[in-house]
């Protein structure tokens, strides 16, 4: 397909929520894959007034490379760096209830970011996707169902004081990162 085609699917099935999807990045990775061997065009397309557009191919090298990414993303963890866990590493500097109140804050957008998903997956499956088609769907709505969970009960230790309000030292810190090593990922 062409890369507008490709980023009209795209943002219908909603992996705009998974990946940052505009299209003067896509049409330059378009350009890399071409340039790497891993796409050829196919065709080109002539519709009315509107600009010809180029059909490509996945080549053999790039099903190769396709399938090598695909595999080691699925196999393997990487750090990833949301911003939330950088807003939990420095709570510290709120207030207590100011903490507890805006994860509870967090806990409620979460909820209504899982019924909005929930609905987008059911009206994508209403409409002939298959599962396989929006596992990435399931999997955040998974995760962000965990986190509202999660975000919730950590308000609640905050309220009721089980989660004690200071953040200590830890001593031999080289000591800890020699016996933890270096994340492979």
């Amino acid at each position: 397909m062409h890369p507008y085609e490709l980023a009209s699917i795209m943002r219908d099935r909603h992996m705009d929520e998974f990946i940052r999807l505009n299209f003067g990045s896509l049409y330059h990775t378009v350009d890399v894959l071409e340039r790497n061997g891993w796409i050829v065009p196919t065709e080109r397309e002539k519709e009315g007034r509107r600009p010809e557009r180029t059909v490509y191919q996945l080549t053999g090298s790039g099903r190769d490379v396709l399938l090598r990414v695909v595999s080691d993303i699925l196999a393997y963890p990487r750090k990833e760096y949301p911003h939330f866990a950088a807003g939990l590493m420095f709570m510290h500097h709120l207030d207590a209830s100011q903490a507890a109140a805006q994860l509870q804050a967090r806990a409620t957008a979460l909820a209504a970011l899982v019924a909005k998903l929930t609905l987008i997956n059911s009206e994508l499956q209403a409409h002939g996707l298959k599962r396989l088609a929006l596992v990435e769907m399931e999997h955040k709505i998974a995760m962000l169902e965990a986190e509202r969970k999660w975000a919730l009960k950590l308000a609640q230790e905050i309220s009721d004081g089980r989660l004690e309000w200071s953040t200590g030292t830890v001593h031999d810190i080289e000591g800890l990162r020699r016996r933890h090593g270096k994340s492979p990922h």
